[in-house]
């Protein structure tokens, strides 16, 4: 396993909801993209744990609950960096990033497209 390293711009990745919003947690993991992953099930994040490159986080909170949400953005955060966007359903996906498109070069930004959508505490 790789040593953590802290990076500019991370995700925390929510993947309970929606399967467009795993599809980009698995592409970040197959890239080596540092984010952080939650679910509230073990069965959602089992396999960034056990597969673990080193840059993801995995965690299992209730992520309705805003105290376990934040909990799980400052253990990310602890770990990798800053936390610039918490990625729950299709629609907070950052353009671009879907590994299709080339956008996981060489050279290509960890953080490109990065914007913060985690809900109001």
């Amino acid at each position: 396993m790789r040593k953590n390293t802290r990076s500019p711009d991370v995700a925390l990745v929510v993947v309970d909801d929606d399967p467009a919003v795993l599809d980009h947690a698995r592409a970040l993991f197959a890239h080596d993209i540092p984010f952080g992953v939650v679910g509230s099930q073990y069965s959602a994040v089992v396999p960034f744990m056990l597969g673990n490159n080193g840059h993801t986080v995995a965690l299992v909170a209730d992520v309705d609950d805003p105290d376990q949400l934040a909990g799980a953005i400052m253990t990310t955060e602890r770990r990798l960096g800053p936390v610039r966007a918490v990625i729950r359903y299709a629609s907070d996906l950052p353009a671009g990033m879907d590994g299709a498109d080339g956008a996981f070069g060489a050279g290509a930004s960890a953080g490109a497209g990065l914007r913060s959508t985690a809900p109001a505490a």
